[in-house]
C-alpha cells in the first residue's frame, strides 16, 4: 500500500523527520460549495496538530478520475496531446498523493514554548543552507500563518506540489502506485509536464490590478514553472505565442537537470517554512 511504503521511501529532507502513522482514505465528493474542487486534502489544516498529534488524507476518487475535455488541450505542442491524455489521471493521482501525504504530511517547525523549552537541539541541528545552528525559530504564541500571513498558503502549496514532483521520479514511489519500466517513465514525464502546463494556467488567477495572487495553488504553481525555466541547459521553454503558446519539457533532463533544481528550491522553502 502507498502508507507502508512510504516508510521505506528515503527523502532527503532538511533534517531527520519523526516517524508517525498516517492513514489514507479514498472518497467520492458529491458537493462542494467553493471556487474549485479539491483532489486531496491533509487535515486538520493545522501544523502544531499534524506535528504533534497526528493527521488524516484524503484522496476524492472521482475528483482524479474526471475527464479531461475532449477539446485540444491548451498550452502543449503537437507531439505531447496523446500522451498526456492517455497517462493524465494516473499522472494527477500520483502527484497528488506525493502532494499530500508526504508534501503537507512532513516538515517540522522548530519551536520554543512558553516554558523556554526547544522542541529541537539548538545545538546539534543545523541549517543546511547556512551549516550553523538555526538563528531563528517560532518564539512562543507564534504560528506558520502568523509569521508568512498572505503568502502562507501559497509557499506551503508551493512545498508540497515541490514534494509530489520529486517522489514522482522516484523508481520505488512509482512502482508503490503501480507503475513500472516504460510506463513509469511516461507517468513520470506527464506529471511534470502537468506542473509546466499548470504554471501558464496559473497566470488566469494572478489579478495586475490588485497585483496579488487570488489562489495559492496557482501561484505555487507559477513559481514552480519559474524555477524550472531559470534551471535552463533546454529543460523547460516556452513556444509560440497568444493562441500558439505551448511549453516543451525535455523528458530526458527531467532527472538530470528538473530533480536538482526542485530540491535545490523545496530545501529552501523548507528551511524558511521550519525556522
Amino acid at each position: 500500500s502507498e502508507i507502508g511504503a512510504k516508510e521505506r521511501v528515503f527523502l532527503k529532507g532538511c533534517w531527520p523527520r519523526q516517524r508517525r502513522k498516517q492513514v489514507l482514505s479514498v472518497v467520492d465528493e458529491s458537493g462542494e460549495l467553493g471556487r474549485g474542487i479539491p483532489a486531496g486534502i491533509n487535515i486538520p489544516n493545522y501544523d502544531d496538530v499534524r506535528q504533534n498529534v497526528g493527521f488524516k488524507n484524503v484522496s476524492l476518487g472521482n475528483v482524479l478520475a474526471a475527464p479531461e475535455s475532449s477539446d485540444r488541450i491548451t498550452f502543449l505542442g503537437d507531439n505531447d496531446q496523446e500522451i498526456f491524455r492517455a497517462v493524465q489521471a494516473e499522472a494527477f493521482e500520483l502527484q497528488v498523493g506525493g502532494h499530500e501525504l508526504l508534501g503537507h504530511g512532513s516538515g517540522k517547525l522548530f519551536c520554543e514554548d512558553g516554558d523556554g523549552k526547544f522542541n529541537f537541539d539548538r545545538e546539534q541541528t543545523m541549517n543546511p543552507l547556512t551549516g550553523k545552528p538555526p538563528q531563528s525559530w517560532y518564539r512562543p504564541g507564534e504560528t506558520y500563518d502568523s509569521v508568512f500571513l498572505d503568502i502562507g498558503s501559497s509557499l506551503e502549496e508551493c512545498r508540497a506540489e515541490c514534494v509530489g514532483l520529486l517522489l514522482s521520479a522516484n523508481t520505488d514511489v512509482l512502482r508503490v502506485f503501480g507503475h513500472e519500466n516504460e510506463k513509469a517513465e511516461d507517468v513520470m514525464y506527464v506529471n511534470w509536464l502537468l506542473m509546466c502546463r499548470a504554471g501558464l494556467v496559473a497566470l488566469e488567477f494572478y489579478s495586475p490590478e490588485q497585483t496579488k495572487w487570488r489562489q495559492a495553488h496557482m501561484q505555487a504553481r507559477y513559481g514552480i514553472l519559474t524555477t524550472l525555466l531559470r534551471a535552463g541547459q533546454g529543460l523547460v521553454a516556452l513556444e509560440g505565442e497568444g493562441e500558439t503558446l505551448s511549453v516543451r519539457l525535455d523528458r530526458t533532463k527531467i532527472r538530470s537537470v528538473g530533480v536538482p533544481a526542485i530540491r535545490d528550491f523545496l530545501l529552501k522553502i523548507q528551511v524558511y517554512k521550519s525556522t
